[in-house]
């Protein structure tokens, strides 16, 4: 019979051996799912100790040192109806109940309409089977789309090109596009900083990741091995009554090492949506991406966003993955 335990309700000790065993753990989901265990945010909460909440299930006959499974919440009360969750089970203790007897244990005492949501990452077999199983609903869809760089492949050309007109597109809408070395140096990190997170919670009021950020969160955000000043691109308009104003960010994501960009972050002021700029902007952090040495591209959207979709589809891009949050699995 399997065993619980919290993470942060352990002694300090006891918590370090328990964070190695889930690290362990979630090399070996991410192996043999060929997606990640846990989100980029859930990853960087377990590293950081900050928020979240870790519960995990051990073996029955193994001890209490290697957990076998993982429920991880994104807030420090698992009543809050605003709680997303994600669960990974090693590939070695699946269809034997762990990841029901994770949902059941987390449930104690919840009130059925406070429960929190789950993410299921590349919505597999398994995941699906469960939800089906505990009557639970999809509620969001986020997928992942890539297109294909390199070379040879025929996207290339029409990107480079794309690219490579995007500045001229950007100054005829009376904005400059300026990487964010450059506007700090113009404008002061200060204001910059500000800009950046007004024109973020413009654009993701509604998110539960991506909004709500204050100057904290951006810095810890950009606190990974991977940030590149110079590939967090910017639109800028200048007035003379209210000064510098960001109207645009886009953050690209290009770990060394890797073969694959991202466009990370990108997104709008509400003062410049809808004339035309998302696509050559769009196209400008690819076009850093590609000069950098990516050989393709990858991006997240939400799948009931019909138009991102489509304007990332005439880009060449193409849907290679889907994550999907169910609501009733507990």
């Amino acid at each position: 019979m399997d065993s619980y335990r919290w993470i942060e309700d352990g002694p300090a000790g006891q918590q370090k051996i328990w964070r190695d065993g889930l690290a362990e753990l979630l090399d070996a989901v991410s192996a043999a799912d060929g997606v990640p265990a846990l989100s980029e945010g859930f990853v960087r909460a377990l590293e950081e100790g900050t928020g979240h909440r870790h519960l995990l299930a051990f073996d029955g006959t193994g001890g209490t040192e290697r957990p076998i499974g993982v429920l991880a919440v994104d807030v420090p009360d698992v009543s809050d109806a605003g709680g997303t969750a994600e669960i990974a089970v090693h590939p070695d203790f699946r269809r034997r109940g762990t990841a029901a007897g994770l949902l059941r244990e987390a449930g104690r005492g919840l009130d059925p309409e406070a429960q929190f949501s789950i993410w299921a990452h590349g919505n597999l077999d398994a995941a699906r089977g469960l939800a089906a199983g505990r009557g639970a609903r999809t509620v969001r869809e986020l997928l992942k789309m890539t297109v294909y760089c390199g070379p040879d492949d025929p996207a290339r050309a029409s990107l480079v090109e794309g690219a490579a007109a995007a500045p001229t597109i950007v100054s005829d809408a009376g904005l400059e596009l300026l990487d964010y070395p450059a506007a700090c140096e113009e404008f002061g990190a200060d204001l910059v900083d500000a800009e950046w997170l007004r024109v973020n919670n413009e654009a993701f009021a509604w998110h539960p990741e991506q909004g709500g950020w204050d100057i904290d969160r951006l810095r810890r955000a950009r606190e990974t091995d991977w940030f590149d000043p110079h590939g967090v691109l910017m639109l800028w308009s200048r007035d003379d009554n209210q000064g510098p104003q960001c109207a645009g960010v886009h953050w690209t994501k290009f770990p060394a090492g890797d073969t694959h960009g991202e466009v990370y972050v990108i997104c709008l002021a509400d003062a410049v949506r809808g004339r035309g700029l998302g696509g050559p902007f769009t196209l400008a952090g690819i076009g850093y991406l590609i000069d950098a040495g990516a050989q393709a591209v990858d991006l997240y959207v939400e799948g009931d966003n019909t138009p991102a979709v489509a304007t990332y589809r005439r880009l060449g891009f193409e849907i290679v993955h889907r994550d999907v949050v169910y609501r009733g699995m507990v």
